[in-house]
């Protein structure tokens, strides 16, 4: 529990604001195309390693703990760049690229390590409690930066240079967390002859059930066709300022945290797979809000809508996914299903910014095709699960009931990121 809030804290502070500072330090279309897809696909491609850096290492832990410190170097070096005000695409780059990777190569062993931890527990409602206490964690630290960047006046990036350092602490703080927990398998090294990655990762490419990491997979292509480019969008083609991006972007956060509060009870009733199901309706639903109407009520209630629904996704695609994964194999497992969604991630991200470059498709065309492919893998998701009784009449009519009062400007919100993999995936910041 503390460690995710730190983790939060890390990500309220600094990650969620990457984009916002690469913009501050002037860097254009261009520059930020690379900025949030290289970090992406190195993250993703990581991820098929993990299971040996981990046996290489001598266990889960050993390998959380280091991509932890990696992100900790990382935050140092973003520090170090705003102090400077240094202006080089490298810099940047070479820090995010550290700052993903070091994410990326600890993620499939922090799920297989989550995982046995909670094999005795009742996990719906323990990841209920604990993406609650992240949320509110995550609420805190995104509004008091966005505060604080409003009110730095010409000194923006002085203020990113306490943002970082407050950062660092934390998730240096976070490192400490996951030393003081246990790791129920014990620590055992091997050489690298010995670290067969690819028999294992064929046998749980076998053996997994891949429906719903299919459907991840899926839908962060369509959220990333136009997610890297919200945050430009916002601050240069709305003119907002910090204070109301961050107030915007936290009504989405604490509409999450109290959404969260109330997921155990419904998947209760109705089941994961059909709370997942609703999720990802909500999920296709909310960009045709944000296109409607660029009025600050409807904006609202887009943030609204966007940090319900996926806090729904989030909730119960992570425990599905757990269900998933064979017993012996989760790292395996998670592995490719994270470098799965991370080069869905990559590749949403190059379409949409080769439309927006190429004049194919305006913000909004952008954003309405954005929710059209959230929609199909919803579609096809609920034909494959043949167990699910949750008829598409019945979904339609969740649709045509929830539709917004029509105009023209869209506005994107924090929750449109979504975090499938419990705390742990490779994707650019909740900055939007």
């Amino acid at each position: 529990m503390l460690e995710g809030a730190l983790h939060a804290v890390m990500v309220g502070v600094a990650e969620s604001y990457l984009g916002a500072f690469a913009v501050e330090l002037g860097h254009g279309p261009r520059h930020l195309a690379l900025l949030s897809t290289l970090p992406l696909l190195a993250g993703a491609s990581i991820q098929l390693l993990a299971p040996m850096l981990c046996a290489l290492l001598g266990g889960r832990k050993r390998l959380v703990v280091a991509g932890a410190l990696g992100q900790t170097a990382s935050l140092a070096a973003l520090l170090a760049i705003a102090a400077s005000g240094s202006t080089s695409l490298t810099a940047l780059l070479a820090a995010q690229l550290g700052f993903w990777t070091s994410g990326g190569a600890m993620a499939p062993g922090w799920n297989a390590w989550m995982a046995s931890l909670t094999v005795y527990t009742e996990r719906p409602r323990y990841f209920a409690q604990r993406s609650g206490l992240n949320q509110l964690a995550l609420l805190i630290a995104f509004g008091a930066a966005g505060c604080a960047l409003h009110h730095a006046g010409a000194s923006v990036l002085r203020c990113f240079v306490i943002l970082f350092a407050v950062a660092f602490v934390a998730r240096l703080a976070s490192v400490a967390a996951l030393l003081g927990q246990a790791d129920l398998e014990p620590p055992r090294r091997v050489r690298l002859s010995e670290a067969q990655v690819a028999p294992r990762a064929r046998k749980a490419w076998l053996e997994s059930k891949f429906q719903v990491a299919t459907y991840l997979c899926a839908l962060a292509f369509g959220t990333h066709l136009a997610a890297p480019f919200f945050t430009p969008y916002m601050l240069r083609e709305l003119s907002l300022d910090y204070k109301a991006f961050a107030a915007l972007s936290a009504t989405s956060i604490l509409a999450k945290a109290l959404a969260f509060c109330f997921c155990h009870r419904i998947a209760k009733r109705t089941g994961l797979e059909r709370l997942l199901a609703w999720g990802g309706a909500g999920v296709a639903l909310t960009p045709l809000v944000w296109a409607c109407s660029s009025d600050l009520g409807v904006l609202i209630f887009a943030h609204v809508l966007g940090g319900m629904v996926w806090a729904a996704v989030e909730y119960t695609s992570y425990q599905l996914l757990l269900d998933n994964a064979p017993a012996d194999l989760t790292a395996e497992f998670f592995s490719i299903s994270n470098c799965m969604t991370g080069l869905a991630q990559l590749a949403g991200a190059l379409a949409g910014g080769l439309m927006l470059s190429q004049g194919v498709a305006s913000y909004h065309e952008l954003f309405l095709l954005s929710a059209l492919v959230r929609a199909l893998p919803l579609v096809v998701l609920l034909c494959s699960r043949r167990g699910q009784t949750l008829p598409l009449r019945e979904l339609y009519a969740r649709f045509a009931a929830l539709r917004a009062p029509g105009a023209t400007r869209p506005l994107l919100v924090a929750s449109e990121l979504p975090r499938t993999l419990g705390d742990r995936t490779t994707h650019p910041p909740p900055a939007l």
